[in-house]
This record gives structure tokens, C-alpha cells and sequence, in this order.
């Protein structure tokens, strides 16, 4: 790899260290990465980056190839190389916060992703389709789908039953627990969508990660200024099982064990206790009335 980055970027790579298809180096004291890039709108995440880095943001920058372009193919593989700006300190709830009060400063409709309705609608589609299609091949994906999907069609129903919120915000893809600065920062990560999305992402993982969000999550909600609609919406994310859904397809694509699931599965229970707490912290009068969590504060 260091001849194709001599050869492509004349940037001569001095130790190398690899992570799967992900090269990471110096050059004159400055970090790089190199990665692999299938994103079809790599050309509005550059114009975003570049903005984003004439504001004074630390976003990775996006170095050209020697023909000028954003994506070079090596070993028939479209990578790109980005310089980092930022350290790797692990990032917290109040990093997020912060970027998600970049201010966007060009129009790039391509990278919404704020039509949970849609999105989430034709996603639980296909995986009911794949399911029915697998037969007995995974067991623990049949015997819990179910209920996974039922969490899913409840978030869709708050979303499709709430007022659209237009507060877009500068958003990623995924940000989780223990990822660093260098994931917050970079590009290709770069969605735009509301500002909650972020944040209700970086909770679960948390969760999931055996950290005590409760506290963190009930500080957000006092101190971050949601208004009513973005109130419905935090919850319907927090019930979408994003976290189930994300795992569910690395077993299908081959890139984790089935049993990986077992450790979401077995705190099925902790996780509603937190759903009908942040259902306590935001119920007021207007809030709709969500029978699932009602049921469940009986029990």
C-alpha cells in the first residue's frame, strides 16, 4: 500500500497500520487515513467537508488523488484518503452536542435522512421479506424477529402520527459508545438529519454497553431545549431497534456470530424499564398515549 500511496497522492507513508481495508499513517508529523468509500454521494460529502473545514470545523480533509479525483481504485477497490485534524480522545454526549450545532452553510438535499417514515417502512420490509426466505438457518433471528419488529412498527406509528420538525442538523450515519474524535470528525460518516438522531443512537449503544445512561439521558433532555415535536420524535428513535437491526444484518452479510444477539436479547427487559422512564420524563398532555409502555408500567 505505501507504493500506491507514493504513487497516487505523492505523500510517502512512513509505518503503516491496518485495520481490515482501513491504512493509517504519518507524513511530516501529520495523520492520514486511507479507507474504503462505496458512498454515491462522495461528491456532496466533499463539498460539505470543505465548507465545513472553511468554518474552522476539524473534519477530516479530503485529499485528491494526482488526476484530481475523490475516489482512487486500488486493487479494484474505490478508496479515499483523508488528513485528521483532530485527536482520538474518546467522545462524549457533549461532543455530539456541539456538532450537532455546526451551522450547514450549503444545500445538499442528497445527504437528508430525515424521512424516518420512508426509510424505516421499507427497511423493516426487506428484513420481514429475508426472514420469511431463510428458513430454519437462524434460529435466534426467528425466534426473536418478532418482537423486534413489533418495537420498530411502534416507533414508525409515533413518527408517522407526529409533525415534521425541519431543525436539520449536521448528523452521522452511526456514532456509538467508545468511538473517538476521529469518527465524529469524519466525512464520510456525514449525514444530514434532526439533531435528536445522534443522540438517541449514542444512547443505545451505551446502553448495550452496559453503561448507566439514564442519568445522561435525562440530563439531555432537561438541558437540551427540545420542543414538543422533537420530544415525540427522540422516543420514536429510542423505540426504533436500530441497535437489533444493525447486528441482525452482519449475521446475514457473514460478519458476526448469531450469538451476538443474545447480548441484546437478555436485557430485553432493562431496555423497556428505560423506554417507559423516558416516557415519564416527556409525557405531558399533548404527548400521545403509547399503550405498549402503558401495559408495561403495570406489569
Amino acid at each position: 500500500m505505501k507504493n500506491a500511496i507514493s504513487y497516487y497522492y505523492n505523500i510517502t507513508a512512513n509505518v503503516i497500520h491496518q485495520t481490515g481495508k482501513t491504512f493509517k499513517f504519518t507524513n511530516n508529523g501529520e495523520n492520514y487515513i486511507l479507507t474504503t468509500c462505496e458512498r454515491e454521494d462522495i461528491d456532496d460529502i466533499y463539498e460539505l467537508s470543505y465548507n465545513l473545514i472553511k468554518q474552522g470545523v476539524l473534519c477530516h480533509q479530503i485529499i485528491l488523488n494526482n488526476s484530481n479525483s475523490i475516489i482512487t481504485n486500488i486493487n479494484n477497490l474505490p478508496y479515499i484518503l483523508m488528513k485528521v485534524l483532530v485527536n482520538n480522545d474518546k467522545i462524549t454526549i457533549n461532543d455530539i452536542i456541539n456538532f450537532n450545532n455546526t451551522i450547514i452553510t450549503v444545500k445538499l438535499d442528497n445527504l437528508r435522512r430525515d424521512n424516518w417514515f420512508n426509510l424505516w417502512c421499507n427497511k423493516v420490509d426487506y428484513f420481514e421479506y429475508q426472514v420469511n426466505q431463510m428458513g430454519k438457518k437462524y434460529p435466534i433471528i426467528r425466534e426473536s424477529f418478532s418482537y423486534y419488529i413489533g418495537l420498530a412498527e411502534i416507533g414508525i406509528s409515533l413518527f408517522k402520527n407526529t409533525n415534521k420538525s425541519e431543525k436539520l442538523s449536521l448528523s452521522h450515519r452511526r456514532i456509538l459508545y467508545g468511538q473517538s474524535l476521529t469518527e465524529l470528525y469524519n466525512p464520510i460518516n456525514l449525514i444530514i438529519d434532526l439533531r435528536i438522531r445522534d443522540a438517541c443512537e449514542y444512547f443505545k449503544s451505551c446502553f448495550f454497553n452496559n453503561v448507566d445512561v439514564e442519568p445522561i439521558i435525562s440530563n439531555y433532555l432537561y438541558t437540551s431545549n427540545l420542543d414538543e415535536t422533537e420530544k415525540i420524535l427522540f422516543l420514536s428513535r429510542m423505540l426504533y431497534p436500530s441497535y437489533y437491526f444493525d447486528v441482525y444484518e452482519q449475521i446475514i452479510d457473514g460478519k458476526l456470530d448469531e450469538n451476538e444477539l443474545k447480548k441484546i436479547i437478555n436485557k430485553v427487559d432493562e431496555y423497556e424499564l428505560l423506554l417507559r422512564n423516558i416516557y415519564s420524563l416527556l409525557k405531558n398532555n399533548n404527548f400521545p398515549e403509547i399503550e405498549f409502555l402503558n401495559k408495561a408500567h403495570l406489569n
